[in-house]
This record gives C-alpha cells, sequence and structure tokens, in this order.
C-alpha cells in the first residue's frame, strides 16, 4: 500500500506537470481539466459539475448529492510562465522539480487519490474537491465563480503549499492605475509646462511616509508598492503630458479598499485613480475547532506542532472567508515557487494524503 500510494502521487503529479497550463493556454487549461475528469470516470455515483467561464474551466466533485458539503478540497491546476524544459519533470534526490510540482499540481494528485480512496469506503463522508484553473490570475472565474453559483461548505482547505504548516491568515489585495496630468512643453524650457514626473515623485514620497516598506516579512502591516511606471510620449526634449503608475497594494485587517484610497489620493491630488483588481484577505481564528482538528492530525503524523502563520500574497481561500466560511490552507514541503527551480518533496505528498485522511475519517 505504501508504495502504490506513493508511486501513484509521484506519478499523477508528472502527468499533470506536462500540461502547459499558464493564462496564455486555454486549450492546455482545458486540457488538464479533462486529464482530472477521464481519472474519475470509472469511479462510481460520483457527483461531477463542469463549468466554464472566460476561457477558464473548473471541475468540482461531491461524494454525496449536495452543493454544500460539511467539507470542501480546492486546488488549481493554473501555473505561471516557465520554460519548455520546466514542464518536463524530473526526480532528483527525493524530490519532484518543475513547474506546478510545489504549486501546486503535487496537492491536486494529492485530491484526485484522496477522492478515489474515500469514494471506495462503505460510508462516504460529506466532502467536496474543487480542481479551478485560474488561481494564478486572480481566481474571480474559478473558486470565487463557483462560490458565486451557490458552492458553500462548512470549512475549506485549500491545498497550497505550506511546508505542512497552516496559513490561517493573509493580507487583501488591491491593485490601482493612476494617471498623473502634466502640461506639455520644451524639454529646454520647463518653466513653460508642468511636469508630471516631479509630481510623482512628490507623491511616492508622500506613500512611503503612509506607507513605510516593512523591515522584513514579521513586520505585519499594509504595503503599498509602485511596480510599473511610464511617462513620456517617445520624445525625449518633451515634458511629458502625463505619467502612468500602478501600485500593487498588500493590506492587514487593520485597512480597507475604503481607507486605502483617500489615503493615495491625498498622496497624488491631481491624479486620475482606477481601481483595476482587488481581493478580500484570508482570516480564519487558529483556534477554530477545525483548524485545531488538522493540527492535530498533522502533529500526529509529522510528530510536532504545526507552524501556525500569516501569508504576504493571496490564495482562493479568501473568497470563502470572505463569505462568512472558515478556510485555511495546508500543503506539501517545496521551494522555488514561482521560480526555475520549484520542487516538490514527495515524502510530504505522502504524509498530506496521510494527514487529509485522518483529518477526513
Amino acid at each position: 500500500m505504501a508504495a502504490a500510494l506513493r508511486y501513484e502521487l509521484v506519478a499523477l503529479t508528472c502527468d499533470l506537470m506536462r500540461f502547459e497550463s499558464i493564462a496564455e493556454r486555454p486549450d492546455q487549461l482545458e486540457a488538464v481539466i479533462t486529464y482530472i475528469a477521464t481519472y474519475l470516470a470509472d469511479i462510481p455515483d460520483l457527483y461531477i459539475e463542469r463549468s466554464e467561464v472566460g476561457g477558464k474551466p473548473a471541475l468540482v466533485v461531491t461524494l454525496r448529492a449536495t452543493r454544500e458539503p460539511a467539507m470542501m478540497l480546492n486546488g488549481h491546476l493554473d501555473v505561471v510562465v516557465a520554460q519548455p524544459a520546466q514542464f518536463i519533470p524530473v526526480l532528483r534526490e527525493g524530490r519532484i522539480y518543475g513547474r506546478g510540482s510545489q504549486d501546486m499540481k503535487g496537492s491536486c494528485a494529492v485530491m484526485l487519490r484522496l477522492l478515489r480512496d474515500l469514494a471506495a469506503r462503505p460510508v462516504r463522508p460529506n466532502v467536496g474537491f474543487q480542481f479551478v484553473s485560474d488561481e494564478e490570475v486572480g481566481g474571480v472565474m474559478g473558486t470565487g465563480r463557483l462560490l458565486s453559483e451557490g458552492w458553500r461548505c462548512g470549512f475549506m482547505l485549500c491545498l497550497e503549499p505550506t511546508n505542512m504548516g497552516i496559513l490561517y491568515e493573509h493580507k487583501g489585495s488591491l491593485w490601482l492605475e493612476l494617471r498623473i496630468p502634466g502640461r506639455p512643453a520644451h524639454g529646454s524650457r520647463p518653466w513653460d509646462g508642468h511636469n508630471p514626473i516631479s509630481a510623482m515623485a512628490r507623491g511616492l514620497a508622500a506613500l512611503g511616509a503612509r506607507f513605510p516598506v516593512p523591515a522584513g516579512p514579521n513586520e505585519w502591516r499594509t504595503t503599498v508598492t509602485p511596480t510599473v511606471v511610464q511617462a513620456g510620449v517617445g520624445s525625449r526634449n518633451q515634458v511629458p503630458p502625463f505619467a502612468d503608475l500602478t501600485l500593487d497594494i498588500r493590506y492587514a485587517a487593520d485597512e480597507t479598499p475604503a481607507t486605502i484610497l483617500p489615503a493615495v489620493a491625498a498622496c497624488f491630488p491631481t491624479a486620475e485613480v482606477h481601481v483595476s483588481e482587488g481581493g478580500p484577505g484570508l482570516h480564519t481564528d487558529p483556534a477554530h475547532p477545525e483548524v485545531r482538528r488538522v493540527a492535530a492530525a498533522l502533529t500526529s503524523r509529522m510528530g510536532r506542532a504545526p507552524r501556525l502563520y500569516r501569508e504576504h500574497f493571496a490564495t482562493d481561500a479568501r473568497y470563502y472567508t470572505s463569505a462568512g466560511i472558515p478556510a485555511i490552507c495546508v500543503g506539501p514541503v517545496g521551494a522555488g515557487l514561482h521560480s526555475d527551480e520549484e520542487w516538490v518533496h514527495i515524502d510530504s505528498l505522502v504524509d498530506l494524503y496521510h494527514v487529509l485522511m485522518d483529518y477526513i475519517t
């Protein structure tokens, strides 16, 4: 059993990794969801809903006839862009290397095997499984859409990589596009114009005072990061007519978009401010009974209490906590998230399977 489980988890992970399931390849997003559907095809009496919106397919499976199982497992099959060689899995020193190994096709492989084994039990637990394909671009047409279509649960487990810890809180996100107006003039006669770059510089200084950069990851507060700057229309001897600025904002629970937007506007008083995208944060009480049960299952398997922690980036678990449904992230050991050296530890995939099986049953 142990060897067969390990072998299948490796095989499933590698199969899923071979799909170049990036946002720019809707054909591959569809193909990887088809792989999931094919794997499930010979399991009797599953309740499966396959759907697609905006080229983002999703598949939800429940073991009972309900759209509101007691617990939902969630995994995403889309990945970030990589070199072609990274979509060829490499096994080395007990690890699987390649794009999506850690984030999070290894976890989706665990979900598939777990689903098969739970379906074979004499009394099936009241569990659902969500496979989505747009988490890396915000999750609006995946997990967010499924929530809006009526999928609910008592508790959600998002199997993002956490090194077998428990992620119970992360920041909300907000992206702003600013256009700062100027008045064009010849570069040799700046007094005849109004330079928006100077206004941007003053605004960035004010922004840094209002939202100072934390000293490190343990300093938990809202960050406002300038990420894209553009000014001018190609003439090096012209005061530009405008300057554009993109801000990547990650806000802690003591801030909201309603407090952040006026603060940004005050730093750039002449700018047009447009919200291009945003999403809520994840907030689940680490003392919640279900979180404690997951922690107990992790402790039993790993021989030590799991790390309970907060993170700065976002996950699809936020959609459920924003609807009042407790959710956490728990997932395998790995490294190289979104890098050229992404990997997942095979033993941790086996551990994750047993932790989830113990918790559910």
